[in-house]
């Protein structure tokens, strides 16, 4: 495979990936008030009467363990992406390069 096919092949995967990676950004900028939420929600249910005991019961619910290990997989699935969509970028990157080399003479 030359360098331009594997560059139209990049852009073609950046092209396909882009609205899954935005998904993805977006729920992971909006987690941590997800978790805030998930905690207050968890706290006004609790049967303690203090404040520290029902904070205590709202982080040791299973809820909020859920929301906590969500949050984990959205932001793994994320860094992946997005790892993948800055390979492709430097593989156009390479392109570039290598045909601009070309055009002067220089390889």
């Amino acid at each position: 495979m030359n360098y331009l096919d594997k560059a139209e092949k990049a852009i073609e995967y950046l092209a396909q990936s882009e609205h899954e990676w935005a998904q993805y950004k977006a729920l992971l900028k909006f987690q941590p008030e997800r978790h805030k939420a998930c905690l207050a929600r968890l706290q006004s249910a609790s049967p303690e009467n203090t404040e520290a005991g029902r904070k205590r019961w709202a982080e040791a619910h299973e809820d909020y363990s859920e929301t906590i290990d969500e949050g984990i997989e959205i932001a793994e699935h994320f860094y992946l992406l997005d790892a993948k969509r800055q390979r492709a970028e430097h593989t156009i990157e390479m392109y570039r390069s290598v045909n601009s080399a070309l055009k002067r003479g220089n390889i």
